[in-house]
């Protein structure tokens, strides 16, 4: 059997998942603990987030005009989109090390890297449209008005990272991602623990859910 024989033999096995049972070490223990504590500490803020209603001065003002440093809850909703920018930087390294582990964890590497994919959804794309008050606005809640997202971001710019048109580029990722990941769930169902797969799929669904429950996001973006 030559060498190339034997590197296409060690492929097939990597890519059926026939080695994923190897015993975790403590790094990646450890990375998917931090990644998990990260996630849930920017859910248990989506219900926050989201009920936050647009500064009353924009009605007035506009949004480039409105004194958006005297908003009370300016810090708050600062923090909040601090909260949403960084965490998914802060969560990249521990799927990228995952992912580069699949060959012998490969449940792990779908789960963390579903996880990174559901955060940087909820945080860069939600998030300041949560914290801005525009959900709030969308359905209801508040009034409707000329939310430009150009000028209601601007005075968050100390944040150090505020979204921008990268956010559009969630869209094909995820509609690339969010299938191709599943399928390989489905495929190697048998290969992985219960935790792991209701894991992934409960990340896939939150991305999906995401998407979904943001109306008129695209309208407000764009505009």
């Amino acid at each position: 059997m030559t060498v190339r024989a034997v590197l296409a033999h060690a492929r097939d096995m990597v890519d059926d998942a026939r080695v994923s049972a190897v015993p975790l070490d403590g790094w990646s223990k450890w990375g998917l603990m931090t990644q998990l504590l990260l996630a849930v500490v920017l859910f248990a803020a989506v219900p926050y987030a989201s009920s936050m209603v647009p500064f009353e001065r924009i009605y007035i003002d506009g949004p480039y005009k409105a004194p958006h440093m005297e908003d009370p809850m300016f810090p708050m909703r600062w923090r909040l989109i601090a909260l949403g920018a960084w965490v998914p930087f802060l969560s990249m390294p521990f799927a990228i090390l995952a992912w580069r582990r699949r060959h012998t964890h490969l449940g792990l590497a779908l789960l963390q890297v579903s996880l990174l994919l559901c955060i940087c959804v909820i945080g860069w794309r939600n998030f300041p449209y949560y914290a801005l008050g525009i959900y709030r606005a969308y359905i209801g809640e508040a009034r409707s008005w000329d939310f430009d997202p150009v000028g209601l971001l601007q005075p968050y710019g100390s944040v150090g990272y505020v979204p921008d048109w990268e956010i559009l580029l969630l869209y094909p990722i995820a509609f690339v991602a969010v299938p191709r990941i599943g399928y390989r769930l489905f495929q190697e169902r048998k290969q992985m623990s219960r935790a792991v797969l209701l894991g992934t799929a409960l990340c896939l669904a939150t991305t999906v859910f995401a998407f979904l429950s943001t109306p008129r996001f695209l309208y407000w973006f764009m505009d």
